[in-house]
């Protein structure tokens, strides 16, 4: 495999294929996936803070019950966050397609 970049592509050629990919493309590819992770973090712990302020905080803390009830109890918070946070991951995630090729290139030479 060899790579080499000119005048801001850089090309990769392999056995199989060359292919040219212009960094600013792979760079804007990258930094909308860093800045998307930042949201869904945000996203995630103001939920999760949210809901245990209503849970715990607002609400009174039932006593006697079983373990498991106490395992859901403090658990169910965390799970619906986790999931609004997957589901807000899955709808607003873009494709990157250059940079999966880019990857896929890398792979198939080693």
């Amino acid at each position: 495999m060899k790579w080499f970049y000119t005048e801001g592509k850089l090309t990769v050629s392999s056995e199989q294929q060359e292919r040219n990919f212009l960094l600013g493309d792979l760079v804007l590819e990258t930094a909308k996936r860093n800045s998307l992770l930042i949201r869904v973090k945000v996203v995630f712990t103001v939920t999760l803070i949210i809901l245990c302020i209503l849970q715990f905080v607002l609400s009174p803390f039932p006593f006697g019950e079983p373990v498991f009830f106490y395992i859901g109890y403090i658990s169910t918070p965390l799970l619906i966050a986790s999931i609004l946070s997957v589901i807000m991951f899955v709808l607003l995630r873009s494709k990157r397609l250059e940079v999966k090729a880019l990857r896929k290139l890398f792979k198939v030479s080693d």
